[in-house]
């Protein structure tokens, strides 16, 4: 088991600890206070993730083969799942980002509380961040 999906299982089972999906929903905007602050300088267009029903800011780096990212949104519920990808990906390998099966808002009812259009937009979120850890992986997935 990868470290990813070590961390995505605790994750999964701290949501099933809260119960339903409104408590899940209302933890999920307190992590978005969690969420390290992006300056305003670093919201430009060439860092905004197209797509998303929100307004997203992804500045990524790949450093000694390792992914790390700052996130923002204009949304805290999104901020708040922008703070748990972070938690996922940030300091693991680019190839284990890559490759990585991100599946912890389908197991708990995160997911259920979006609509179509946002889980669209967090999609676009997740393959934003994986096709940078492709690119900069040295070891393909």
């Amino acid at each position: 088991m990868s470290g990813i999906d070590a961390a995505q299982e605790a994750l999964i089972d701290e949501f099933q600890e809260l119960g339903d999906g409104f408590e899940q929903y209302a933890y999920l905007i307190e992590l978005a206070a969690m969420l390290p602050i992006m300056a305003p300088e670093e919201k430009t267009d060439g860092r905004l993730v197209r797509g998303c029903h929100s307004r997203v800011w992804l500045d990524m780096r790949a450093q000694d083969g390792r992914f790390y990212a700052m996130a923002d949104s204009d949304t805290l519920i999104i901020k708040g799942v922008l703070y748990l990808l972070k938690k996922l990906f940030d300091g693991r390998p680019l190839a284990e980002v890559a490759a990585a099966e991100v599946r912890f808002l389908e197991k708990t009812e995160i997911s259920a509380t979006f609509g179509p259009d946002r889980q669209k937009g967090i999609g676009y979120v997740i393959r934003a961040m994986q096709s940078f850890a492709a690119e900069n992986s040295v070891e393909k997935p």
